[in-house]
């Protein structure tokens, strides 16, 4: 019984067997990968501070999303010095603020086209029943203008948080898959 115990013993701790048996014991001994939240921001913020002519404001981010992610909020705020007292836009003249955010197919999902103040709000996006796989593009265009000091000065800040679920695995924190 002894040397079949040996036998035994030096066969599932030897060679390729071996490895495969440890290997399965720390499987075992590892922890559940975890579902969690993943959030990614993009941010953007502009003030105009040329007195003398207006700034022109363009930029398209991009930002790939699947069928994980579960929401997308956009903040926005918009300051357009003395809009209160212009009383509506004239197109050549006016100063504005334009954001649209397209799906991979070039449909509008959400935008805005003001040139007024927007007090400060947050919309929300909800998947139907999905979120369009693919590349998604955040347009923004704005001219204003302005002056060093704080009083006079056109600005706006758009922010596209998207909430995405992920699988986070113990020795790999950090890593959401």
């Amino acid at each position: 019984p002894i040397m079949l115990m040996m036998i035994i013993v030096m066969s599932s701790s030897s060679g390729c067997l071996g490895l495969l048996q440890m290997r399965e014991t720390m499987e075992d001994l590892r922890e559940a990968p975890k579902l969690t939240k993943e959030t990614v921001k993009i941010t953007h913020i502009k003030v105009f501070d040329n007195p003398t002519d207006w700034e022109e404001y363009q930029n398209i981010s991009s930002i790939y999303i699947d069928d994980s992610v579960i929401d997308m909020m956009i903040y926005q705020k918009v300051k357009i010095t003395g809009s209160d007292l212009l009383g509506g836009c004239l197109e050549d003249f006016t100063r504005y603020v334009r954001a649209e955010l397209l799906s991979p197919t070039g449909e509008s999902v959400w935008a805005i086209d003001v040139c007024e103040n927007v007090e400060a709000k947050t919309d929300q996006i909800l998947p139907e029943p999905t979120f369009e796989t693919g590349t998604w593009k955040l347009v923004i265009t704005a001219r204003g203008g302005g002056t060093q000091s704080s009083l006079f000065q056109d600005q706006f800040q758009i922010d596209l948080t998207i909430h995405r679920t992920c699988t986070t695995y113990p020795l790999e924190e950090g890593k959401c898959i």
